[in-house]
């Protein structure tokens, strides 16, 4: 990060020296810190204070259905409105909301399955807003050529948040009453809400063009359309999509049952695997950083892919614990290592006037597929099918896909 040049008003800057982009980049982390603390206490509660284990899917699907659906919302206010004010009005009402779930548990003592079901999908509503700004907002504060360092930089801090919230919830659960470690997490929301309104864009972006009001489904088409007509969106686009659809069920679904009954392991033992993956795709975001790769990012994206598939097929045959963790670490360090170019080459390559509802789309049509991609791998061990069969089948259309792309388009192979 401190090699990274931006320029200010004439003067080169590192990344790190620039006030704008470390505020973005600490209100990402603060969001993604908040999300996931969010998501371990209330699943924590239905099922250790409620004994309601089954409801616990209820409860997540409001939550991150509500936030995909909202992502499409949020591309098209993110291309017509000013994204930290976008950003401030999601951290804020989130914030509003937790505040309120801390006091029903102060109030009732026990908060009923429902009220944490209407509560989650309200803060996954306004949670679904920040991303499509966000990365809106990202080409608009950095240099076109700092774009694949920014996103690395921001994607590593993510997936530290998101690693160290459910830790941090862990430990201070123990600790304090639910009530109380809702309101750190509203202080938290409020003073990354607060904390983005002192963001400020480059010098040199022009000024967007006054247009006439255009319905919101218009606008949601005319981001679909263009993304569509454009090789190379279309073609990142479908990388996504296939990424996510192979890897999500297979492999994010199928760990803890690949550990328990392919290798015979624990949850310590879960645990380090887990962990590996994680660490891995930490590691992945600095190199990716540090290398800062601005030429054929497309073409080795499709070679990542490709190699991502190797390592899934090399895992499913994996019978020890050390060996599964050193692969893991491996596919968690090519995982960033694919996405942070393609994000970079969407933010570049995209119309500024464009670029949140472009994002929006790739990102809803990737969490689309998650839920997809765990119920065709529940359906496929419903069948009797071994996960260890289904990881090394899955690999094969990641291949396959890398393969098909490189040939059939050639302009994502040959851009920057």
């Amino acid at each position: 990060m401190q090699q990274a040049e931006k320029v200010e008003g004439g003067i080169v800057l590192p990344l790190s020296k620039s006030l704008s982009f470390m505020l973005l980049a600490g209100a990402t982390v603060v969001s993604s810190l908040s999300m996931s603390m969010f998501m371990f206490i209330q699943s924590w509660y239905v099922v250790e204070g409620l004994g309601l284990e089954a409801a616990l899917g209820i409860v997540l699907m409001c939550l991150t259905g509500s936030r995909m659906v909202s992502m499409l919302v949020g591309g098209v206010l993110a291309d017509k409105s000013r994204q930290t004010f976008i950003m401030f009005v999601s951290d804020t009402s989130r914030a509003v909301f937790v505040l309120l779930l801390a006091l029903l548990f102060l109030w009732l003592g026990e908060v009923p399955i429902w009220m944490l079901a209407v509560n989650a999908a309200c803060f996954g509503v306004l949670g679904g807003l920040f991303e499509p700004a966000r990365d809106s907002l990202l080409p608009k504060v950095v240099q076109t050529d700092q774009l694949t360092r920014a996103n690395s930089v921001i994607q590593g801090a993510i997936q530290v948040a998101l690693f160290t919230g459910p830790l941090l919830a862990g430990v201070l659960i123990s600790l304090v009453s639910y009530s109380v470690l809702f309101i750190v997490i509203s202080l938290l929301l409020c003073v990354a809400g607060i904390g983005v309104l002192f963001i400020k864009k480059m010098a040199d972006q022009p000024q967007a063009e006054e247009r006439p009001e255009v319905p919101f489904k218009h606008q949601l088409k005319e981001g679909c359309v263009y993304m569509w007509q454009s090789p190379l969106l279309r073609a990142l686009f479908i990388i996504t999509v296939i990424v996510n659809f192979f890897i999500s069920g297979p492999l994010m679904m199928g760990l803890p049952i690949f550990v328990e009954g392919v290798l015979n392991g624990n949850s310590v033992d879960f645990s380090f695997v887990q962990g590996g993956l994680t660490f891995g795709m930490i590691m992945g975001s600095i190199v990716i950083g540090l290398i800062n790769l601005k030429r054929k990012r497309g073409a080795y994206a499709l070679y990542l892919i490709a190699l991502q598939g190797v390592g899934m097929l090399v895992f499913s045959q994996t019978q020890s614990i050390i060996m599964a963790i050193g692969i893991i670490v491996f596919i968690g360090m090519i995982n960033p290592a694919v996405n942070i170019p393609l994000i970079s080459m969407v933010q570049a390559y995209s119309e500024p006037q464009k670029v949140g509802r472009v994002m929006s789309l790739i990102r809803t049509g990737s969490l689309g597929l998650i839920p997809l991609s765990y119920a065709a791998t529940s359906s496929i061990l419903g069948l009797g099918i071994q996960i260890h069969t289904i990881m090394m089948w899955s690999s094969f259309p990641l291949m396959l896909s890398a393969t098909l792309l490189f040939i059939t388009f050639p302009i994502l192979r040959k851009a920057d």
